[in-house]
């Protein structure tokens, strides 16, 4: 015959529950840009692709409801819940609101490029416009040497 001992006081529960879903939240938000950071030039489609970090996030405010209903007292519970939502809502802030890059807006197709002065590699200034006429390749090195 089991024992009451053995079974988890409802406050117990509810501690479990609410430190469940505010880890979870925090690893959905936080792990997001941990890997951009690290690993979003070798994985773009990560970057591109929050669905795995909004699942952990979905399951976070599950668990929160979960411990309102297990909850002690009326009142810890919706905090819980409600640190969980406006953590979801900054996420949710950062991805689509703040970071939304305007289109870049540059010289029409077919248009001649604006006149512009580099360095070359012996250290003379080039001007495009010096060049007019002539084939001209552009290369251009991203980072560093």
């Amino acid at each position: 015959m089991p024992s009451d001992a053995a079974a988890p006081s409802p406050q117990r529960a509810f501690w479990g529950l609410a430190a469940a879903s505010l880890v979870l939240v925090l690893t959905g938000v936080i792990g997001y840009f941990v890997i951009v950071f690290h690993l979003g030039g070798w994985l773009p489609s990560v970057r591109n692709n929050a669905l795995p970090n909004w699942l952990l996030i979905a399951v976070a405010v599950g668990l929160s409801i979960l411990a309102i209903r297990r909850a002690p007292t009326a009142r810890a519970p919706k905090v819980i819940l409600g640190v969980d939502v406006v953590l979801a809502g900054l996420f949710a802030a950062v991805l689509y609101v703040v970071t939304v890059v305007p289109a870049a807006t540059g010289p029409t197709l077919g248009a001649p490029a604006p006149d512009f002065a580099l360095v070359d590699q012996s250290g003379k200034t080039v001007r495009l416009s010096d060049l007019r006429g002539a084939p001209v390749l552009l290369v251009f090195y991203r980072g560093h040497w």
